[in-house]
């Protein structure tokens, strides 16, 4: 899985552009045409997926046991945004973990917050990847193999990706070897 800043300029035909703004603008092929292009390298598969999705399969998995590295408190309100959680040991139900890779500066700035949020990109996709990386260790295990079809039927209805049925099966056969 690779992250890429959400303000990374990309070029976009005959302009730079955010890589943020590739998919909502100009679809999945100029994306994957722009991706490629930064990468170097031929990116032909891709998933999208809808948030919604997201807290409904941290649902269906229980949840994650995760500290979280500091208070975080972010009020939006043009987008209904609200964001509170407390430092510490606790468990996440699917809205609390959206909130929690949602979240990417506070409402007020602190030394403590600026050691994990300071505003950047980089910053948040860290504290994303190591949330992921807790999911992975938690979750891929044969428990969870028998809420695969409802996990793939969330997906599936809340997804745009080019990857077959066939290709997800066999990558879920092999996710008990993924080394978080």
């Amino acid at each position: 899985i690779l992250s890429i800043p959400r303000d990374t300029k990309v070029y976009a035909g005959n302009h730079y552009e955010k890589i943020n703004g590739a998919y909502p603008t100009r679809g999945i092929n100029a994306t994957l045409s722009a991706v490629s292009n930064l990468l170097e390298m031929d990116v032909k598969s891709y998933v999208y997926i809808d948030t919604s999705a997201f807290r409904i399969i941290i649902d269906l998995l229980d949840g994650v046991d995760y500290n979280v590295p500091v208070d975080m408190n972010y009020d939006d309100p043009l987008q209904d945004l609200h964001i509170h959680l407390r430092k510490g040991q606790q468990h996440l139900d699917g809205e609390k973990a959206e909130q929690f890779m949602r979240f990417r500066k506070p409402n007020q700035y602190t030394d403590e917050i600026m050691k994990f949020y300071d505003g950047s990109d980089l910053k948040r996709i860290q504290a994303q990847q190591n949330f992921i990386k807790e999911i992975i260790k938690q979750k891929a295990n044969i428990y969870y193999f028998s809420r695969a079809k409802d996990i793939i039927d969330v997906a599936f209805n809340s997804v745009d990706t080019n990857v077959s049925l066939n290709e997800i099966a066999k990558m879920l056969l092999s996710i008990d070897k993924i080394d978080a």
